[in-house]
């Protein structure tokens, strides 16, 4: 017999109503019974397989419904930490860039890596909002959210390097761009591999 775990009650009520999902819609697209879902909320209680089916359906790592959770580093909007992580160290070096007066591809790169953790947070929120409104979520995929940040940082990169006239800066740009595709594209070219064996 599986032994039941400890589920985080309230941060499965909180994600669930924050997509604006009742527990009949959690049930269907958790794959799990609706007295499954009431069990888990009411006495936070569960089988592995329910905690690992609660995750996919929120999208969230399952370390994120672990019952000595008190607060999820992502909050309860599910926000990738490594968007704040690059925002923060983006607006750093940008403030010492200013303070030592750096050249001006410090300050590019600083602004690159900022621009970078706002795209990763804004398509979080994005994937947050079609959640919540029943919808699919816009990019699935972490490394093709990951992607897109680096793909827009590297424009960013390039349209700063060509205001500002710095020269050969279109080498990083390019660098970034390619990183950017890459793990755009790499999810893609995996799925269409393993459809061609199956």
């Amino acid at each position: 017999m599986l032994q039941d775990m400890s589920i985080n009650a309230e941060q499965v009520k909180s994600l669930r109503e924050s997509r604006g999902w009742s527990q009949e819609q959690l049930a269907e697209i958790s794959g799990l019974s609706l007295r499954t879902i009431q069990r888990v909320e009411a006495e936070g209680k569960g089988a592995r397989e329910t905690k690992l089916s609660l995750a996919a359906a929120f999208d969230v790592p399952l370390g994120r419904l672990c019952a000595d959770e008190n607060s999820s580093s992502q909050g309860v909007s599910g926000v990738d930490p490594s968007s704040i992580t690059l925002f923060f160290t983006g607006t750093l070096m940008v403030v010492i860039g200013l303070i030592a007066n750096a050249n001006a591809g410090i300050l590019l790169a600083a602004a690159a890596i900022l621009i970078s953790g706002l795209a990763v947070f804004a398509l979080d929120q994005l994937n947050i909002m079609r959640r919540a409104a029943g919808m699919a979520p816009f990019i699935a995929s972490h490394a093709a959210i990951a992607g897109v940040s680096i793909l827009i940082s590297a424009a960013s990169v390039l349209l700063l390097g060509l205001v500002i006239a710095v020269p050969f800066w279109w080498v990083p740009a390019s660098v970034l761009a390619a990183v950017g595709a890459l793990l755009v594209l790499w999810p893609l070219a995996l799925n269409g591999l393993l459809l061609r064996k199956g």
